[in-house]
């Protein structure tokens, strides 16, 4: 198991907020599971996603396969996204 973490700042926090709902069951239905997004407390506009998978390559199978839909509708297209995976020790 592996927990990633997205980090992004985005122009619209509400409407990354509507995607981050509205893909929940997509990436549930593709073996993702808890997934939650938050905002920074020091800066409005940075979101960070948080959601463990069986592995990095589940994760990518499943971002390959809704990952430009999410963010066309999240508008993040063209954004910096940092990304972190997180090994339990």
């Amino acid at each position: 198991m592996v927990l990633v973490q997205f980090r992004v700042r985005v122009p619209d926090v509400e409407r990354f907020k509507a995607t981050a709902e509205k893909y929940t069951p997509v990436m549930e239905g593709l073996g993702g599971h808890n997934h939650r997004a938050y905002v920074a407390e020091s800066d409005p506009s940075e979101v960070c996603t948080l959601s463990e998978w069986e592995s990095h390559d589940a994760m990518m199978a499943a971002t390959d396969r809704f990952g430009e839909d999410f963010n066309r509708d999240a508008g993040t297209e063209g954004l910096e996204w940092e990304t972190r995976i997180w090994h339990a020790l």
